[in-house]
């Protein structure tokens, strides 16, 4: 058999166990724990935590920039040549010459000193604590090392989900149980 028929077969099987374990265990029954992967009487529970949210602050200021303003310019030399007569090369494109005519302007001796506020844009990432709540299956060894966010006072905390769980609360505010219909 050829070496890459091998590896697809050991693939294959190590897909297929790893299938058979997964699926051994979701028609047993057993939770796995969020915490610790241990398999038990573990128990739905609500977990607030503190999470770092990125916001786009936009800041808006001016910026000055000088320009100088002309004075009103004159015409100066006319001139003329002809152009498109270089008939030398046999291979080249057969063309009739032309007079090519332009004029010198001649800018004026007096010119002002301006200066514009340009209308400047900076963003800004500022980083903000978030809080939102987490439901996690959760053995009884891994509930009671679990840590609950610090909440500073002041801070509006949203109110815990609806579900049939335990809430760990922060123990500056005492949480409720609340139990769906």
């Amino acid at each position: 058999m050829p070496w890459h028929l091998k590896n697809y077969l050991v693939i294959g099987l190590g897909s297929l166990l790893i299938t058979i374990a997964v699926a051994s265990r979701a028609i047993s029954g057993d939770v796995l724990c969020a915490g610790c992967g241990r398999t038990g009487a573990c128990q739905k529970v609500c977990r607030l935590v503190c999470e770092e949210k990125k916001v786009q602050v936009t800041c808006w200021g001016s910026q000055c920039e000088d320009f100088c303003l002309p004075g009103p310019s004159r015409p100066g030399c006319r001139h003329c040549e002809l152009v498109c007569d270089d008939n030398s090369n046999p291979n080249s494109v057969c063309s009739h010459s032309k007079r090519f005519i332009w004029t010198d302007w001649l800018p004026a001796d007096c010119g002002k000193v301006f200066t514009k506020t340009k209308l400047m844009k900076r963003t800004v990432t500022k980083k903000v604590p978030s809080y939102k709540w987490v439901v996690e299956d959760l053995c009884a060894d891994c509930e009671s090392a679990r840590e609950v966010a610090d909440v500073p006072v002041g801070v509006q905390v949203p109110l815990p989900p609806v579900v049939d769980a335990k809430v760990l609360a922060p123990p500056s505010r005492p949480a409720q149980v609340r139990v769906a219909p």
